[in-house]
């Protein structure tokens, strides 16, 4: 069966369009949403930027060998991130890329900056982004 009508979402996205104004924003609320509470930091203090000032991620503080909650967890909060880069949320995007470079042996210093972007988002949890056309 065909839908017709205006689009809503897309893989994940909400789309909302103003005719009037001819813009259209896209935003991933409900996922951000669905994040935050999977990892309970929806009550969590928000955060004035994605990652701690002067925060430098290394490999020392990598653990060889991580224990399987605590790994799945940084996996899970990583690979989420990723997608809100992805599609909607560019601001996220270094410190994806430093949390990502530790997702085989996570440290607790990795978990605590995974940690501080989730505070980060949510403050920040329903952001738009303007589409261009």
């Amino acid at each position: 069966m065909a839908r017709t009508g205006a689009l809503q979402h897309y893989l994940g996205c909400e789309v909302t369009r103003y005719m009037e104004k001819g813009t259209t924003y896209q935003s991933q609320t409900h996922y951000a949403e669905e994040i935050l509470r999977t990892c309970n930091f929806w009550n969590a203090t928000p955060r004035l930027t994605p990652i701690e000032p002067n925060t430098r991620l290394n490999k020392d503080d990598c653990d060889k060998n991580p224990a399987p909650d605590f790994h799945r967890r940084y996996r899970y909060i990583v690979s989420s991130l990723g997608y809100l880069v992805t599609m909607t949320r560019p601001d996220l995007a270094w410190a994806y890329s430093e949390l990502s470079k530790y997702v085989e042996y996570p440290g607790k210093n990795h978990t605590l900056a995974a940690e501080h972007v989730l505070c980060y988002l949510r403050g920040t949890w329903n952001q738009t982004i303007l589409v261009l056309s």
